[in-house]
């Protein structure tokens, strides 16, 4: 991954995988295909909080935030680029009082036709640089518990698993836990 400095302090970072592909912050003309692949991710994965329905950002709405977020050092959102389309995201909230302050939350999805590509390791990689750079010290996040494959990339990003919220999730139904990870970051 090599940085790119066309943003100044939000730098893009590119991964070459078998195509041409770019991991980078949010940009206001991403909203209308962030609103649209956030869409197709909650209609087609059964591992994010929201289901389609719920999901009711629109695109001026999405634009107003990556507007309010640029530049943050508490806030951020990766997306994930192939050949012009928005494939993936990441994105992260700091704590916002001093004794959580160093310490970020994050979601992440990927198109399922675009998994197993590099994109989630790209963003990973990404997060991970840009948390470090704003002296983070904590990344956190839940993966549900038979979402072995996610479960196991945060593993090799040196996650481990720090508790098990039981019942967190009704999904079709059923209850389902969650795992809380976490991963660490020297100072």
């Amino acid at each position: 991954m090599k940085p790119d400095s066309r943003q100044g302090s939000q730098r893009d970072f590119s991964i070459i995988m078998n195509t041409e592909a770019t991991i980078r912050h949010a940009v206001p003309e991403d909203a209308a295909p962030l609103v649209e692949m956030f869409s197709a991710l909650y209609r087609e994965s059964e591992f994010l909080l929201l289901e389609e329905d719920e999901f009711k950002l629109t695109a001026d709405e999405q634009e107003n935030l990556i507007k309010a977020n640029s530049g943050s050092t508490s806030r951020v959102l990766l997306v994930a680029e192939k050949e012009g389309k928005l494939v993936g995201f990441l994105g992260g909230t700091g704590g916002g009082f001093r004794r959580n302050r160093h310490s970020i939350k994050i979601a992440m999805g990927v198109l399922a036709e675009h998994q197993r590509q590099g994109f989630g390791r790209g963003l990973l990689n990404a997060l991970l640089g840009w948390a470090k750079e704003n002296r983070f010290r904590r990344v956190e996040l839940t993966v549900v518990e038979h979402n072995s494959k996610a479960k196991a990339l945060y593993e090799d990003f040196g996650f481990e698993v720090e508790g098990l919220k039981q019942n967190a999730l009704i999904i079709d139904g059923n209850s389902i836990n969650e795992y809380c990870m976490a991963r660490l970051i020297a100072s």
